[in-house]
């Protein structure tokens, strides 16, 4: 939605050129032969240098309230609709006049009502399928998410929880009410009354005297709200934890440990008072670079007219980027769809057929979706050619293979939580700049403080990344005009359509933030094609006002009013033109792959996910399209990982630690931070968090691929995380009897654990060694892998090492070429058996390792697990499951682990910018992404280690025209 305040700007029409009969001569100067200052003029650099950066965020500038109306009326007649209290909405229709209060209100409720309203309800996607295919064909395409006649329930809804995702926010009146009432009841207490300048960052609530009494104050709202709401519930799962939740608001409870009532206020006061900030900044923003827009071509039309000439003529030409993130798109699936004849499809159906293969006497449960595959069985076994199925991933393999990377690589553990700030950033997880996020659970041992992300923990995640000094895109592109389409991340984003309320909204709403997000687009789209006639206009215009002989007074001075009215309207319009920068989120391939299986119907038939994500992607190109700027626009996607299916599953600290106490005779304090599939999420006090100093290991799941044990029995102390010789030696707080926990784990998980990965060292960035241990044929096997620097040496203490298959040829790809099996062959010989111990210069460096393992079953794998405890929140030991198989789950997809399919993350780029004599990407990490697009934009190099950086740039690769 376009915006000027938070009202619809009218646009008025706007002249194409002066009338030029009133000078003494003829002008026909063209926007390309007037003059550039110096060899290449960047308007960026005026908007960075000399704009943006004067910018004060100021709240005492005049503003009129009356601009501001939500549902297409006033604040006030909009606050008289919402089901408050009869005092509260007394209280804020009273202070409506004040702008002190209005604006921020106004503001936020424009972010939360009028941004995401006037959309029709329907499933756009559906609706096209309806247009492009006859009802006998559709009622073939039906599954379980998509039914010709009717709307369907999702079974993820109905029967078990996403836990690789951060729970979604429904806005509705009784949301919008609920946060009226925390603004009303926070401003009365003195928040924001006194603010002159807006803070660069939100201050979240901490253990301080007075935020305790900021959430004293708070609370007893908060628990009137609750139990309104519970007493409307049906009995059941919910309500009951509702009814605990009101539980710990008893008086008697308010010193309660992990108080849950104190829990759910702290969060909704920093929700409020973080997104107020947030959206009172973006309107003081568009205000401010407005006013100063206006200032700066006024100045320079006095003083330098040149250069103004040049700025406007540098924005006629200046590049775009897009930045697409999908949750779980893997590469070599989405190219078998598009080329079945490749292994791919035929291998996963092959697999799937024999499921059976995968059980073990350890892994009998069974997930309680049976994956529907009948359409990957069509694939497998005959041609299926139909035009309106992958169309644009059909385009862009057919023009755009070599800038799609043959495999893409996600960082371990392939989590959402670890890797979608990577994505989005180009930020490592470890190191100056690095998130310090390794996985979707981790325990501070610095603050003795667990955190798990799904539940009131995710609003803690901008903050974490935040603390570690991450830089993101909109912080590194705060002079561009910036759009965020559903992610997260976006403090310094100058629009934004927020992620948690997609998820809340758009698993039954479908298409509720891309309908949004194209809406905003294709409006700017059409203000892009005033802003380039103008542009044009004025550069004319310009010229002719420079041409005109001084003593033609009356003539000059016409032409500069008309001027400086048409660059005040060019200011006000600029804003809202297309973003230079935008960042779209689409969660759904992953968010559906988990209860219906990877390769299922829901995820790859025409009416299933991928398709869906295809259409999206040709209707936000053509937004780009129409604007007339495509040809300018590099676009760039990536997935945050694969999926692979899961056939059973079991549960590892119950297979380990309900035995262990039996046999052993003694106790073991498991504490498990994460809920299962199936339970609800986890409430987690900010200000009173649980102690783990008198648990002995902390354990915790991760989507099925992934299990983390976290102990704490180093001989440098609780905060310190153990290594593999002191873990040989563990002992549990209430026992002297020592126990190998090492080997007790691997033996009891047998032949459903792939390996499991340890410290064997003390690590730091860029020093570490790590063991391996699997069982294979029934033996354990051991290998360790260091890291000196750029290098690494991978062996099993005993023999070859072999845990890693990184001799054996990765099945769902077509086999190598002679010459790509002698580079194999070559790099297999030189890092597995000429490398030497002793001689590290003897030793493989990073990117021979992912060349090496590129043609793998486990691709980057002696890179990646190198790596995984440079961040020392790195649980103590890792576990992932063999093939087939899942950790705590009870759904059919699974990610987090270290296979193919998990691994795989797609990452490719198109656009008419790339060159046709580009070099093929290879194999390339899914954090490369964002440095990309970044150095399109702006012209800066990119430095891995530098500048918060991670990741490398491929531009150099894409042969930019």
């Amino acid at each position: 939605m376009i915006m000027n305040s938070p009202k619809t700007h009218q646009w008025k029409k706007l002249p194409l050129t002066i009338a030029f009969g009133l000078l003494p001569f003829s002008v026909n100067a063209t926007v390309e032969s007037i003059p550039v200052v110096g060899s290449v003029y960047n308007s960026a650099q005026v908007f960075k240098n000399q704009i943006v950066n004067t910018l004060s965020y100021s709240t005492v500038l005049t503003r009129d309230t009356a601009l501001f109306t939500i549902a297409g009326v006033t604040l006030d007649s909009y606050i008289l609709t919402l089901p408050l209290d009869v005092k509260t909405k007394a209280r804020v229709i009273k202070q409506i006049s004040d702008p002190t209060y209005a604006i921020p209100l106004g503001y936020f409720l424009y972010q939360y009502y009028d941004r995401y309203s006037g959309m029709a309800p329907d499933d756009q996607f559906k609706n096209y399928l309806s247009s492009v295919y006859d009802e006998q064909v559709l009622k073939g395409f039906e599954h379980s998410l998509y039914q010709l006649k009717e709307d369907v329930k999702s079974e993820q809804t109905s029967h078990v929880k996403d836990q690789a995702h951060q729970e979604g926010i429904k806005v509705d009146s009784q949301f919008i009410a609920t946060m009226v009432t925390l603004y009303d009841a926070l401003v009365q207490i003195g928040e924001w009354r006194d603010i002159k300048q807006l803070p660069a960052q939100y201050q979240y609530l901490s253990n301080t005297d007075a935020d305790k009494a900021l959430v004293a104050k708070i609370q007893p709202l908060v628990v009137d709200i609750l139990r309104q709401t519970a007493s409307g519930m049906d009995d059941g799962e919910m309500k009951n934890a509702l009814l605990g939740v009101l539980e710990d608001a008893k008086p008697e409870n308010a010193d309660k440990v992990n108080n849950k009532a104190q829990a759910i206020t702290v969060s909704l006061i920093d929700f409020v008072r973080l997104n107020v900030l947030k959206g009172y900044r973006q309107y003081l923003y568009q205000e401010e670079r407005t006013a100063r827009l206006q200032e700066w071509l006024i100045e320079n039309l006095d003083n330098n007219p040149e250069q103004l000439v040049a700025f406007l003529q540098s924005q006629q030409q200046r590049r775009f980027a897009v930045q697409v993130t999908v949750d779980g798109l893997q590469q070599g699936l989405l190219e078998g769809l598009v080329y079945p004849q490749k292994p791919f499809i035929k291998l996963a159906y092959q697999k799937h057929q024999q499921a059976d293969h995968f059980i073990s006497k350890l892994a009998t449960e069974q997930p309680e979706h049976e994956q529907q595959v009948r359409f990957m069985e069509v694939l497998a076994e005959q041609p299926y050619h139909d035009p309106y199925y992958l169309p644009f991933f059909k385009q862009l393999y057919q023009n755009y293979r070599s800038s799609i990377a043959q495999v893409g690589i996600s960082s371990t553990p392939t989590i959402s939580v670890r890797n979608l700030p990577i994505i989005k950033t180009g930020a490592k997880v470890s190191g100056a700049g690095g998130t310090g996020i390794p996985n979707f659970h981790f325990v501070d041992r610095q603050q003795d403080r667990a955190y798990y992300f799904f539940g009131n923990d995710a609003l803690q995640l901008d903050r974490l990344v935040n603390e570690r000094g991450v830089r993101t895109m909109f912080d590194r592109l705060d002079y561009f005009k910036t759009l965020n389409c559903n992610g997260q991340y976006d403090w310094n984003a100058h629009v934004t359509y927020d992620g948690l309320i997609n998820l809340g909204a758009g698993e039954a709403l479908r298409d509720f933030g891309e309908k949004r997000c194209l809406r905003e687009l294709n409006e700017r789209a059409q203000v892009e094609l005033k802003l380039t006639e103008l542009r044009s206009d004025l550069i004319e215009s310009i010229q002719a006002y420079r041409n005109t002989a001084k003593w033609a007074l009356m003539t000059r001075v016409t032409l500069k009013q008309r001027l400086g009215q048409k660059l005040k309207e060019y200011a006000e319009l600029d804003i809202h033109g297309m973003p230079d920068y935008t960042l779209i989120y689409n969660p759904w391939p992953d968010h559906f792959a988990h209860f219906t299986g990877p390769f299922s119907d829901e995820v790859i038939m025409p009416t299933g996910e991928l398709n869906r994500l295809d259409y999206w992607l040709r209707e936000t190109e053509a937004a780009y399209k129409k604007a007339g700027i495509y040809d300018r626009t590099l676009w760039g996607m990536a997935g945050d990982h694969g999926l692979a299916p899961v056939y059973y599953s079991l549960n590892p600290e119950k297979q380990i630690f309900e035995p262990l106490q039996k046999e052993f005779g003694v106790q073991i304090v498991v504490d498990k931070i994460s809920s299962d599939e199936g339970e609800g999420p986890k409430l987690t006090n900010a200000l009173n968090a649980p102690s783990y100093k008198a648990v002995d290991v902390v354990v915790a799941s991760t989507a099925g691929g992934n299990f983390m044990l976290d102990f704490f029995n180093s001989a440098s102390g609780w905060a310190t995380q153990p290594v593999f010789h002191e873990l040989t030696q563990w002992k549990p707080i209430n026992s002297a009897k020592p126990i190998d926990i090492i080997n007790e784990s691997v033996i009891r998980l047998g032949d459903t654990l792939d390996y499991l990965v340890v410290r064997e060292t003390s690590c730091t960035i860029g020093d570490c060694a790590v063991r391996v241990i699997g069982m294979r044929d029934g033996e354990r096997v051991d290998e360790i892998i260091r890291q000196v620097g750029y290098k690494r040496f991978y062996s099993a203490v005993e023999g070859k090492p072999q845990l890693l298959d990184v001799q054996i040829l990765n099945p769902y790809l077509p086999a190598p070429t002679a010459q790509e099996f002698e580079k194999f062959a070559q790099l297999v010989d030189k890092c597995l058996y000429r490398a030497q111990e002793a001689d590290i210069a003897s030793w493989c460096d990073e990117s021979e390792w992912r060349a090496l393992t590129r043609y793998t079953p486990r691709p980057d794998s002696v890179n990646q697990l190198a790596a995984i405890y440079e961040e020392d929140r790195a649980g103590t030991i890792n576990l992932f499951p063999r093939e087939g198989l899942g950790y705590n789950t009870k759904v059919p997809g699974r990610h987090a682990g270290e296979s193919y399919l998990e691994k795989d993350a797609f990452l490719g780029f198109w656009g008419t910018p790339i060159g046709r004599n580009h070099a093929a990407l290879q194999t390339e990490q899914n954090g490369s992404l964002a440095p990309t697009l970044y150095e399109y934009l702006t012209g800066e190099t990119v430095v891995v280690g530098e500048n918060g950086w991670g990741y490398p740039s491929l531009l150099n690769k894409l042969n930019i025209q």
